[in-house]
């Protein structure tokens, strides 16, 4: 066995404070996606902002976000995966100060896309970066803290918004929860123009400008309304812009695929499909981090709603979640090592039996029931946790480099899209079961704890769903193995 890898000079020294680094950034990025929620009531009297424009305040980073993440990987292969985290690091400090000095709801909105853009340009990078940075060994464990840190930054960004509308600092008041950004944003920024090393895909081809138009367009054209056609009631158009985008994705990949006949460089190498575990790892995180997002959803509806808590209060109740979550993040790269896929099935399970335990105990809470529900959440982290981290090696295993920023960039805008269509389709579902039970001359608090037992019903579908997909690629990969260890040569 090698075991020079410690030796090898093309393995970073400074690897794992770089790592720090470039997950530092990514925190931000994720604690912003969660902490403007949180300060929506204090916008909307500041602004003076019906609540279309909030709506919109939300929706406006998660579109920009989510249809250039695929173009930012690229980018990064092309020109440099330094260089354009760099970019996407000073573009999100600059949009946060815009966000922070806004002074109506439209420039609030614009520079809210420009966030979104901007971490477009930086989040496909640090996937990339941790791929080309870190041997084999230590691949899996880098790939954990990351997960663990995406699941502390979805918790943490409830948190501490509402710490800072608490604090309200100089009486900045909702401005504050943008302007956090700034000092964090330089820090990370500086360190990283010191320590990261450069990178970038072995050839530079052009960027295929076309494809990028297509995928944004046909991007844009899903997720749109999909983030904000359950406030506007769901009128024709959303479903004409659903439509729509199903042909200008199926000219994307046409022509994607012409390119790559023709030996030009495609935007989305189509070739990254023909991988299994990259495949089936996409159906995957569609299941898994849809119930993951809409369970923060209805958590936070049934909180604040079904349960009358503050929301700072309702932040608490994600903190065994977190706790669990970021465990399990760190320990399940080590464990899927020693026990391979059975790790992520065990994962998927716990999860699911955390949400029958929410069932179960709903129906005796007491209070804002933070001590009946502490165990159930504690559960359900450790299996997001478990499942998190080893799909995103286990997904980007096969790829190889000059496709790593291509690859981390599908992964992320899939886990995009799956989040836009879980808040979208189970919060539907959820508001309607509400309104259902309480018709039916149900109390508020009864008809919330129906609702949630229903919603939580689905989630448990999706986990299950996520035990069954991950078990079909654990058998064709202990299949692939057998078949090349029966036609290997004897040494």
């Amino acid at each position: 066995m090698k075991q020079a890898s410690h030796a090898d000079p093309a393995i970073d020294p400074r690897r794992w404070l770089s790592l720090s680094i470039v997950i530092l950034a990514t925190f931000m990025v994720v604690l912003d996606t969660f902490i403007v929620n949180v300060a929506l009531p204090s916008i909307e009297e500041g602004l003076h902002a019906d609540f279309a424009k909030l709506q919109l305040v939300v929706a406006a980073y998660v579109l920009g976000y989510a249809v250039l993440l695929v173009t930012g990987g690229r980018l990064g292969d092309l020109f440099g995966r330094k260089t354009m985290f760099l970019i996407g690091v000073a573009g999100f400090v600059a949009a946060s100060a815009w966000c922070g000095i806004a002074g109506s709801a439209e420039m609030l909105i614009a520079a809210r896309i420009a966030q979104g853009v901007s971490a477009a340009a930086m989040v496909p990078q640090v996937l990339s970066i941790i791929q080309v940075m870190f041997p084999a060994e230590e691949k899996g464990r880098a790939l954990g803290i990351y997960g663990g840190v995406l699941g502390l930054g979805a918790i943490a960004g409830q948190i501490a918004g509402g710490l800072l509308l608490r604090a309200d600092w100089w009486g900045l008041g909702w401005r504050l929860v943008f302007l956090v950004n700034i000092p964090v944003g330089i820090a990370a920024f500086v360190a990283a123009l010191l320590l990261l090393r450069e990178s970038r895909a072995p050839e530079r081809k052009r960027l295929d400008f076309v494809g990028v138009g297509l995928l944004t367009i046909g991007l844009g054209l899903f997720i749109y309304p999909l983030v904000v056609g359950r406030e506007e009631g769901w009128p024709l158009w959303t479903f004409i812009s659903l439509v729509a985008a199903l042909p200008v994705i199926a000219g994307f990949v046409r022509y994607e695929n012409g390119l790559l006949r023709r030996g030009a460089s495609p935007l989305l190498p189509m070739a990254l499909f023909r991988d299994r575990s990259f495949r089936i790892g996409m159906i995957i995180a569609l299941a898994f981090y849809s119930g993951n997002a809409a369970l923060y959803l209805i958590l936070s509806i049934f909180m604040q709603i079904g349960r009358g808590a503050e929301p700072l209060q309702s932040a608490y109740a994600f903190i065994p979640m977190g706790i669990g979550f970021f465990s399990a993040s760190l320990l399940g790269p080590r464990l899927k090592k020693r026990w391979g896929n059975r790790v992520l099935l065990a994962g998927a399970t716990i999860m699911a039996v955390g949400y029958l335990l929410i069932i179960a105990v709903s129906g005796g809470l007491s209070g804002l029931g933070l001590g009946e529900l502490f165990v159930p959440l504690l559960l359900a982290g450790i299996g997001q946790g478990a499942v998190a981290s080893p799909l995103i090696h286990t997904v980007l295993a096969g790829v190889q480099g000059p496709h790593a920023g291509a690859a981390s960039g599908v992964l992320s805008t899939f886990t995009q899209v799956a989040q836009a269509l879980g808040i979208a389709a189970i919060g539907t579902l959820y508001q309607s079961l509400q309104d259902h039970f309480a018709s039916g001359g149900e109390t508020l608090g009864e008809a919330s704890i129906d609702t949630m037992r229903w919603s939580l019903a689905v989630i448990i579908a999706l986990a299950a769903l996520t035990f069954l997909l991950l078990a079909s690629l654990g058998r064709k990969r202990r299949a692939g193995s057998s078949h090349a260890a029966g036609t290997e040569p004897a040494a």
